[in-house]
């Protein structure tokens, strides 16, 4: 199965005109490679959910945070809320570091979750792929986006 996909909750829907494409960026880097499978034992795969504030929802903190499984399902997912300042008025270049360092930290905080219930089959594999796609991120081109 895959490594992991991003879902998102956007606060409004200035937000997710930010804030979607980085989202839909890393699942085209993380869950659709069909190369980027067989990480673990019994896991389907990983969840980040983005929970973007903005206008309309303020989800009240910064972060990751509720790491947990998912029941019924075989998947672990932690959620990374981003507060409106941290994502209203940057560049591409500052939210693309911003969205980096807190996917590498929500990410570590899975793979930490899953290796002590012993799901990870090749921990260099998984670090190795997961290190790969970021530097994608950090380097593919988004339409419509400055890179100041």
């Amino acid at each position: 199965m895959s490594m992991i996909q991003f879902s998102a909750q956007m606060g409004c829907s200035n937000s997710d005109k930010v804030i979607g494409p980085y989202h839909l960026l890393l699942n085209e880097i993380f869950y659709k490679d069909e190369k980027k499978i067989g990480y673990f034992k019994e896991l389907d795969y990983l969840s980040i959910i983005f929970r973007v504030s903005g206008k309309v929802r303020d989800f009240d903190s910064e972060g990751p945070e509720y790491l947990k499984k998912v029941r019924g399902k075989s998947i672990y997912t932690i959620d990374f809320t981003i507060s409106q300042e941290n994502w209203q008025d940057k560049n591409d270049n500052e939210l693309r570091k911003y969205i980096n360092k807190g996917v590498e930290t929500c990410f570590q905080l899975l793979k930490d979750k899953v290796h002590g219930k012993g799901e990870i089959l090749d921990e260099e594999k998984l670090n190795n792929d997961f290190n790969e796609g970021m530097k994608i991120f950090l380097s593919a081109t988004l339409p419509g986006r400055k890179t100041e």
